[in-house]
């Protein structure tokens, strides 16, 4: 199955359907491998709003193009170039101080985002937004209290989310890089990054994590569909039943 995108801001929102649903998978990873029970409940919990979000997303693109594909069409039926994800969510749970320090980088952006999308004219997305940002809200202060127990935990600890920090740091420039799509439906495409650099910044400040310069990455942009070496390996995993029993009712 051949999916194409025609609308304009079925590729935008696409963009923001596919990065809910790649770090939900992510997040997914850690049920019953969570530090304690209580945070395996809440990683597990934060996945499944991501996972609903995206849903919900997809099925307003699907509105939009025609209702040409259902939502699954366009979760289990595409190729990694087929994705636009931000690189970011796609990166591994290399330790838990790298799972949070990803997680809260994510929230700030998207917390933004969809801020910003209560006033979009389209109903639908800007009904969404609400009930989104309740679970974004949640996400964003459970992140954050991690980001500061972390840091200002034990050397170990500060030393691992250190290290997450200065790995994932490289993949949030191309977040910036807007582009047409960016600022015709965001409202305010500056906002967001200054938004974003002036909360992110307080926190590392404040939990002691230094941030070295960044030199201008190389890597082709997300929006292209280009990502890192992680992406095919999950979607093997994520996309191994339906494409390997297409017909099967569940």
């Amino acid at each position: 199955m051949k999916i194409t995108i025609e609308n304009k801001e079925a590729k935008f929102l696409l963009r923001i359907a596919d990065t809910a649903l790649i770090l939900g998978q992510r997040v997914a990873e850690l049920c019953s491998n969570g530090p304690f029970l209580e945070e395996d409940i809440a990683q597990s919990n934060i996945s499944l709003d991501l996972f609903g979000r995206a849903e919900e997303l997809y099925k307003i693109i699907a509105k939009i193009e025609g209702d040409k594909y259902t939502a699954d069409d366009y979760v289990f039926h595409r190729n990694e170039r087929e994705y636009f994800n931000l690189k970011l969510v796609e990166q591994p749970n290399e330790d838990f101080a790298w799972t949070i320090a990803r997680q809260y980088m994510h929230d700030v952006y998207v917390q933004e985002v969809f801020s910003q999308f209560q006033s979009s004219s389209n109903e639908e997305l800007a009904g969404l937004s609400a009930k989104v940002l309740k679970e974004i809200r949640y996400s964003y202060l459970h992140s954050k209290d991690w980001m500061m127990r972390l840091g200002l935990g034990t050397e170990e600890s500060h030393r691992r989310l250190q290290d997450a920090v200065s790995h994932l740091r490289k993949f949030v420039e191309e977040i910036f890089n807007w582009d047409e799509l960016d600022r015709e439906y965001y409202q305010d495409c500056d906002k967001i990054k200054s938004n974003w650099e002036s909360e992110v910044n307080a926190t590392l400040d404040a939990c002691n994590i230094t941030r070295e310069d960044i030199p201008s990455q190389s890597m082709r942009d997300y929006r292209d569909g280009f990502h890192s070496e992680h992406i095919g390996h999950l979607l093997s995993i994520m996309q191994y039943l339906p494409r390997a029993y297409p017909d099967a009712k569940w």
